[in-house]
């Protein structure tokens, strides 16, 4: 009797152990060998799923981002005029999308990972646009119900902010600590 794979849960646990690959050595060390040995498959089971390297790291990149998405809905809008409640709403964003744990942390690794590795591979350009415009439009609307005059110039500070923040806080250039973070975060909200 023929062994039955689940097609999903397969291509996840291929992904996951991709992920980890990314986390400990960039995105080069997801080779499909390396994969194959993490997940416990051979490689042919790896090639199944994907055609090729970069398919397989903008499918962990994905995942990352789907990871985020399920955790932005958690936090829903402020009612309209209560301008604390939608400043602690966007906090409550903002602390979705940093590296203020470790899962946060290694997500921040892969993204910081993939944008850098989109400047000189086009398979990463449309997955790198994809999340940068579903980040500025999530801290759109979370600005918008502060009543900041121009949401859309605030996003754009606001995710440079996060870029910058997660940049030092996964690399030896700044080391900042989860609480500089919040702090930084909210000294700037508290300023809309």
């Amino acid at each position: 009797m023929p062994v039955h794979v689940d097609a999903d849960a397969r291509r996840r646990h291929i992904v996951e152990a991709a992920l980890r690959l990314v986390v400990t050595g960039g995105s080069a060390a997801a080779t499909f060998r390396k994969v194959a040995a993490e997940s416990g498959l051979n490689i042919g089971s790896v090639r199944h799923y994907f055609a090729d390297h970069e398919s397989l790291i903008v499918a962990v990149v994905t995942e990352v981002g789907d990871r985020m998405g399920r955790r932005l809905t958690r936090h829903a809008a402020p009612t309209a005029g209560d301008r604390d409640a939608a400043k602690r709403h966007l906090l409550a964003v903002l602390d979705e999308v940093m590296p203020l744990d470790a899962e946060r942390h290694r997500e921040a690794i892969i993204l910081m990972e993939v944008i850098a590795a989109s400047r000189l591979s086009p398979a990463f350009e449309p997955v790198v646009r994809r999340m940068a415009a579903d980040l500025r439009q999530v801290l759109m609307d979370a600005v918008a119900a502060v009543g900041v005059g121009d949401p859309g110039l605030e996003a754009v500070r606001l995710a440079a902010l996060v870029s910058g923040l997660s940049l030092d806080a996964v690399t030896p250039h700044g080391a900042v600590s989860p609480e500089t973070i919040r702090a930084v975060l909210a000294s700037h909200v508290g300023t809309l």
